[in-house]
């Protein structure tokens, strides 16, 4: 949901309620020459080039603000025509479901193992369910797929991935994953923000998507999310930026690098995960064929 405001004065100081992911547009109507900058933000604006320079528009200027996709208090700073303005922003969450629900181990391939405490590890099946605080981890040449109603993630080869938050009720669900260390991607349903949520922890950043197809892949302090279809909004505790379709940013100690071109698809991605499970398969047909010879 977008809300729009508009400023026919110039006020120093506004307060404003949004909720997590909400954007507004700030809609300046003053006569001739406008020139806006942006002194500081905790938050996300667009267009982009107001972070870096002052940027002119003619009798109206519209500023977007994208409000954290944590509850907190924010704020915005701009520079109008040499003149401060700060607006105040309480980010509040949404009525998301509160039910537990368990995320699906679908499919996995090679070493793969749970743990309720990450020093006991239980080698899977498939379909075993995985609930809050469970960590999942694949070694050397294994994967793992995990769904629910919110879509599937495809986990690759020396990955622990612990899930946070995995709530649900009828079609609604807010579910967020956190990825200590390897290499994700997740293949999420379209949905509404204000009444579903999914993220994804990457370090100190956090991934919030309203449906998309994107991943990440790192460990420490050196972080990489990449977009193949749709939009992501990452946030590193004080700035949030949009990632959009085959783009890629890299995050070095929780600062954001400039997004660069991503050219590779989904399905080049996701390949690997048949390929590992069609081996799998062959590797068990052999296996009962050798049995049944020797019977």
């Amino acid at each position: 949901m977008k809300k729009i405001l508009y400023f026919f004065l110039l006020i120093p100081l506004l307060s404003f309620a949004l909720h997590t992911g909400e954007s507004t547009n700030l809609v300046f109507k003053i006569p001739g020459k406008i020139e806006i900058t942006v002194v500081d933000a905790l938050g996300g604006v667009l267009p982009e080039d107001l972070l870096i320079d002052k940027v002119s528009f003619k009798n109206i200027a519209t500023v977007t603000y994208i409000a954290p996709i944590v509850p907190i208090k924010s704020y915005l700073i701009l520079d109008v025509n040499g003149k401060k303005i700060k607006y105040n922003f309480k980010i509040v969450e949404y009525d998301y479901p509160k039910d537990i629900a368990p995320v699906i181990l679908e499919e996995f391939s090679g070493n793969v193992a749970y743990s309720k405490n990450k020093k006991e590890w239980i080698a899977v099946s498939n379909n075993v369910k995985l609930y809050e605080n469970y960590y999942l981890r694949t070694l050397n040449n294994s994967y793992a797929v995990i769904s629910g109603k919110w879509g599937k993630v495809y986990i690759k080869e020396n990955t622990i991935v612990k899930i946070e938050k995995s709530r649900q009720k009828d079609d609604k669900f807010d579910v967020k994953l956190s990825v200590e260390k390897g290499s994700v991607i997740a293949d999420v349903v379209k949905f509404l923000m204000s009444k579903s949520r999914f993220q994804i922890q990457g370090g100190s950043v956090t991934a919030g998507v309203r449906g998309t197809k994107f991943g990440c892949e790192g460990e420490a302090g050196s972080w990489k999310w990449f977009v193949f279809d749709g939009s992501v909004f990452v946030f590193n505790g004080k700035k949030i930026v949009e990632i959009t379709n085959q783009k890629m940013i890299k995050v070095i100690d929780n600062t954001f690098l400039t997004p660069e071109k991503f050219e590779k698809n989904f399905e080049e991605f996701i390949g690997i995960f048949e390929e590992g499970f069609e081996n799998l398969e062959n590797e068990m047909d052999d296996y009962m064929e050798s049995i049944e010879e020797n019977i």
